[in-house]
Order: C-alpha cells, then sequence, then structure tokens
C-alpha cells in the first residue's frame, strides 16, 4: 500500500516503464492558511527535538532544587507537555512575527 503511493501521485506514468517528472507547485495551488499551518507544524515539531532536552533539564533541575514534583510516568508527561507547549510558543511566535512583517 505505501508503496504503490508514488504511482498514483506521478504526474505522468507509461506502462513500460514509470517516469517520475517533478513539477514545483504553484502559487495558487494551496491556500494561505493551509501553507501557515504547514509552517507551524514544521517549527513545532523541528523545535521540539529542542524543547524536550530542555524540558527535562529544567524539571531536573527543580527537582534537584527541592520543588515536590511527581517522579515515574507522571514525570516524563510533565516534561513532554512542557515541551509541547515551548514548541507551540515558538511556533506561535513565528506566526505573530510573520503577520507583522506583512502589515
Amino acid at each position: 500500500m505505501l508503496l504503490s503511493s508514488p504511482l498514483f501521485a506521478a504526474e505522468r506514468t507509461r506502462i513500460d516503464r514509470v517516469e517520475y517528472e517533478y513539477e514545483p507547485y504553484r502559487e495558487d495551488e494551496f491556500p494561505k492558511w493551509a501553507m501557515e499551518l504547514r509552517r507551524a507544524e514544521t517549527i513545532f515539531f523541528g523545535s521540539f527535538v529542542i524543547t524536550l532536552p530542555l524540558s527535562m533539564g529544567i524539571y531536573s533541575l527543580c527537582s534537584s532544587l527541592g520543588a515536590d514534583l511527581p517522579s515515574g510516568s507522571k514525570a516524563i508527561l510533565y516534561q513532554v507537555a512542557g515541551a509541547a507547549a515551548g514548541s507551540l510558543a515558538i511556533a506561535f511566535a513565528d506566526w505573530v512575527i510573520g503577520e507583522v512583517r506583512n502589515e
């Protein structure tokens, strides 16, 4: 199933051999909100790689300084939630900066 998906997405195909021609996206091919959502998704997951270790480090630091934080599976959940919140803040800040620059 996954291997056949490029065949259906190809612009031109031939029976004897498959030819793929790359055609760049046109300006009007996707709505503006879809492009903004795609950018936000890319920034969110790209920054998650940075915010997760940061969140784990901050959680560990707070725990070692005497904060009464849960341990075990709840600790992991809090660390992932903190990283997701940080990544969401980065993506939102990027969107705001883009909106201010376009005005």
